[in-house]
């Protein structure tokens, strides 16, 4: 429902401006790391990947975020762009050893994302499926689905798969208290290995979060 009004709102902008079909928005948070600055967050560590900073590496790990005196709203928007990766097992499960591989977001305790991810090779007779987009259940979507691009793996990856899978993910939810906690971690499973950092990981290279009044 909240969607299709913002649909509307989005036509009645072509047409005449912002203000008067009543909506605006205000970025409260926009950073992308490479000053470093862990201002409102908890959990933070830094890693390079590609050349760039970027919030990471974790593996049964994350942070939160902790944004506050928030001015009046009435819904939150937060883009995330995460890189996940190496050997991302997506759907399987392998008596508890080897996935599901799942990553999580929430706002103020509300799950907002909870789907599993995959990197790995997609043959006729084998494939480690992903939900994502969907929520994590019994949904086969193929490996990367709705990936915005792929890159080489980390310098330190022991997985045997070289790849780590960019996504942009934005979520629009009813919001209107005055501070907002957004947490991302993840549920990694790999028993196998001796270093599981090496093997499977994922990092955040830009959030922004904007607040959207709708009178």
């Amino acid at each position: 429902m909240f969607n299709t009004i913002l649909k509307g709102i989005a036509v009645l902008c072509l047409f005449a401006s912002c203000a008067k079909s009543g909506y605006n928005e205000t970025t409260v948070y926009n950073s992308n790391f490479t000053t470093g600055d862990a201002s409102g967050l908890e959990g933070a560590i830094y890693y390079t990947f590609n050349g760039a900073k970027v919030l990471g590496r974790y593996n049964n790990g994350g942070f939160t975020l902790n944004l506050n005196n928030l001015p009046k709203h009435k819904a939150i928007q937060i883009e995330v762009v995460p890189y996940f990766h190496n050997s991302w097992d997506g759907n399987n499960n392998y008596g508890g050893i080897d996935g599901p591989d799942i990553w999580d977001m929430n706002v103020d305790g509300q799950e907002i994302v909870h789907s599993t991810f995959s990197n790995s090779p997609c043959e006729p007779l084998y494939c480690l499926f992903q939900s994502y987009p969907v929520r994590y259940s019994t949904v086969n979507n193929p490996p990367m689905t709705d990936a915005v691009k792929t890159f080489g793996g980390t310098d330190d990856n022991c997985s045997g798969i070289n790849t780590t899978s960019m996504y942009r993910i934005v979520k629009t939810i009813s919001h209107s208290k005055s501070s907002v906690k957004i947490t991302c971690r993840d549920f990694l499973v790999q028993t196998n290995v001796p270093n599981s950092l090496c093997d499977e990981s994922w990092s955040m290279a830009s959030i922004v979060v904007k607040l959207i009044n709708i009178p």
